[in-house]
């Protein structure tokens, strides 16, 4: 049996793997508290370049910009005059890492949240409706932004690297909505994808892998997105084509989430068995002749149980005799954490055969 490190590894290496993943398992994730674009301790307040965040009430537990707050930047074209960026040779990088990863998991994939990609930070800095409009009326000015958020970002990488020893960043830069992209392709490929080009080589030079998280429907560029060398692709929301992601590239990336969020596990009237029937659903679509982790941007606590279906489902799906005694450890464990907190439990059923 081998570690899900050693599982990642093999798929980003394009080999067979063992098992699916999990996330829970997979991941020692973190987020940095050397890197200010949120508050510190991820509460509210102000982040590095001033903006106020706020618990947003329609997303329990998720900081969003705090409603009614003056735009830090009040027009694209005056951002090199405005934004004040950090120094980040001030800051305590080591007694930030040690603080972060007390101890390096050597059986997972250390990876950093790096949230606020250049998208993301524009309409941060401007208003989200003031940073599509700057799409179109200064799309130049807006790719200029872009560059200097990535080398800050690049630069941050190379920070991660040093001191946190990382093994992959988490780059969040949203491109969609569930109906299409927030802009053109056009604009798309011109101001953002070079300077996230950029980003992916750095990562990459610093041997660090890439997971691009952008939500939406972005199947529009997702072939681009993929021709960009990203390791880990996620979160693949139902919104966009799956199967002819799947058909066109498996094995090419490794995708992260697909479950569907909206309509089976946040969704009150979905069953148990439901949930167990949509993690089967997607680990049968993607990791039959590709490379998969189940996971889905939910707001409800039941993503634990697709997880924790996942990890049985998925621990057996290759190898099933060889990988069955963790399955069993995994139910006993879990079987355990409810009797003692006093919640019902219910093991669902693990498919031998596959």
């Amino acid at each position: 049996m081998i570690t899900e490190r050693e599982n990642f590894i093999k798929m980003i290496n394009r080999e067979d793997p063992d098992f699916v993943p999990c996330q829970q398992t997979l991941l020692q994730m973190i987020i940095p508290s050397a890197l200010g674009d949120r508050p510190a301790g991820h509460t509210t307040g102000y982040d590095w370049f001033g903006v106020h965040w706020s618990e947003d009430p329609d997303l329990p537990l998720r900081l969003a910009p705090t409603v009614g707050q003056k735009p830090i930047l009040d027009d694209i074209c005056d951002w090199e005059e405005v934004i004040k960026w950090p120094d980040l040779s001030i800051i305590d990088w080591e007694g930030c890492a040690k603080k972060n990863v007390p101890v390096k998991d050597p059986s997972k994939i250390l990876c950093a949240m790096m949230v606020s990609g250049p998208f993301e930070r524009l309409h941060d800095l401007l208003g989200f409706e003031n940073a599509l409009c700057a799409t179109m009326t200064d799309p130049e000015e807006c790719g200029a932004f872009f560059a200097r958020v990535c080398d800050f970002k690049i630069e941050q990488i190379k920070y991660l690297k040093k001191y946190y020893d990382v093994d992959m960043v988490h780059f969040q830069d949203d491109w969609g909505s569930q109906k299409d992209l927030f802009f053109s392709p056009d604009f798309w490929r011109e101001h953002i994808k070079p300077n996230i080009q950029r980003v992916i080589d750095a990562a990459h030079e610093e041997g660090v892998y890439f997971d691009m998280h952008s939500c939406g429907k972005i199947d529009r560029i997702v072939d681009e997105i993929v021709g960009m060398g990203v390791d880990v692709l996620d979160p693949v929301q139902p919104v966009n084509d799956m199967q002819r992601w799947i058909d066109d590239y498996n094995r090419k990336v490794i995708f992260m989430g697909a479950l569907n969020a909206q309509e089976v596990i946040d969704n009150p009237a979905s069953t148990d068995d439901a949930i167990r029937k949509e993690v089967e659903k997607k680990i049968d679509m993607f990791a039959r002749d590709g490379y998969y982790v189940p996971f889905g941007q939910c707001l409800s606590p039941r993503i634990k149980d697709a997880i924790n279906h996942g990890f049985m489902y998925g621990r057996t799906f290759y190898k099933p005799e060889e990988y069955q005694a963790e399955v069993d450890e995994f139910k006993q464990a879990l079987a355990a954490e409810a009797a003692s907190s006093g919640e019902p439990y219910v093991v669902f059923s693990v498919r031998l055969d596959a």
